[in-house]
């Protein structure tokens, strides 16, 4: 699960990415229409894909828990596992109501109620800010998995007879 949820996560950002420049050639090769489509399944995929992260921590982390308190293990596991999923619920959270800004916003640019200039800086701010919620998530991810298996080695020695 843990490697589906990283690609997830660099696909999420490859398709903002793309959006992002897919939408310098509007009015050139490129539809109004179009950019609009792929923005908004872009930011489908994005929020999907940081949610997914956010739901894992929260199911690992319970597992996490259950081992240690049932193999009366360290607790140090579970502190670990609680400072990962607090990193990534922060920044995955935040990049959801970026990218949801962003789009919300590129409406109101497309319709003339904000400058395009506002879309299209938000825009820059929106892709460095899931490029690095992208790399924390990505870390935690693998961090949280090989904690996962530590804990199960424990765990599993712990209650062999």
């Amino acid at each position: 699960m843990t490697g589906i949820l990283i690609t997830f996560d660099f696909a999420s950002m490859l398709l903002l990415a793309w959006v992002f420049f897919y939408g310098y050639r509007v009015g050139e090769v490129v539809s109004m229409r179009s950019h609009i489509v792929s923005a908004l399944a872009a930011t489908g995929f994005s929020v999907f894909s940081h949610c997914m992260t956010m739901m894992y921590f929260a199911a690992t982390g319970r597992m996490i828990r259950e081992a240690v308190e049932k193999a009366d293990l360290d607790r140090k596991y579970i502190d670990q596992t609680k400072g990962y999923r607090k990193q990534a619920f922060r920044l995955g959270l935040l990049a959801v109501l970026v990218v949801m800004t962003n789009t919300i916003l590129g409406g109101g640019a497309h319709t003339k109620v904000f400058p395009v200039w506002v879309h299209e800086y938000l825009s820059i701010g929106t892709l460095l800010f899931n490029l690095l919620a992208v790399i924390v998530e990505v870390r935690c991810l693998i961090a949280n998995h090989l904690l996962g298996h530590r804990v199960s080695e424990l765990y599993s020695t712990k209650l062999q007879p």
